[in-house]
């Protein structure tokens, strides 16, 4: 990818620094992207790096970014730690995102810009606040009803991520739709991975799971907790 000298932005990851996924999603011209994935495809991740560099970005000074987990435990190891993780791992991003709120989950950039970390109770509860960028991490864990409040109170644009255990709403009322680009990625395309971790996925036996987990597609596994 180019790193965009066109519009002089300064990218806070270098190409070595980020994968495909990084790519695709910031690049992006839709206004919802969904990534389906399958187990440690580093969808998650590479959003997460998306969102960094969108806060940091000049033209996007002071913006509120919303990243919504089913709930705070999910959260906490999932897209929180993998944020706190990234500003651990390179050493430029304590200095544009110096301060990390433990008690709201909030972390503020340097401009001004924010990330926050929240769950929505119900879709009443998802109708207070408004934001410029949303994720919504593991979203086949969220109601459909919660999803589109927030939906509608995001000015930007709408990064969604899951691994597609079976159909929900995401696959009925989102995907095909305009406006919409649908990402498909498994652990093959995560290079960051060990050799060991490549083939503990590779090797799962159960023809279902192995779909879903090691190649991204949509499964038929419900009320099965992993």
């Amino acid at each position: 990818m180019a790193e965009k000298e066109s519009i002089n932005v300064r990218m806070l990851f270098t190409l070595d620094e980020r994968t495909e996924l990084f790519d695709r999603n910031y690049d992006s011209k839709a206004r919802i992207v969904v990534n389906q994935g399958g187990t440690s495809s580093g969808k998650t991740y590479a959003i997460m790096q998306v969102l960094f560099q969108l806060a940091f970005d000049p033209r996007n000074r002071g913006c509120v970014i919303t990243v919504v987990g089913q709930d705070i435990p999910n959260l906490k190891v999932g897209a929180y730690r993998d944020a706190k993780t990234i500003i651990g791992n390179y050493g430029i991003m304590s200095k544009y995102f110096p301060t990390i709120n433990e008690g709201e989950r909030i972390i503020k950039a340097y401009n001004g810009s924010i990330i926050e970390f929240k769950s929505y109770a119900d879709a009443q509860d998802a109708k207070s606040g408004k934001r410029d960028y949303l994720f919504v991490n593991e979203a086949n864990g969220i109601p459909y009803d919660i999803f589109w409040q927030l939906a509608i109170r995001t000015r930007k644009k709408i990064f969604i991520d899951y691994n597609p255990t079976s159909r929900f709403w995401c696959h009925d009322e989102l995907i095909g739709r305009e406006g919409v680009e649908l990402i498909v990625s498994y652990h093959k395309g995560n290079r960051f991975l060990s050799d060991e971790e490549h083939e503990r996925i590779e090797s799962i036996a159960d023809p279902e799971l192995k779909r879903v987990y090691a190649r991204g597609k949509t499964g038929k596994i419900e009320g099965l907790v992993l």
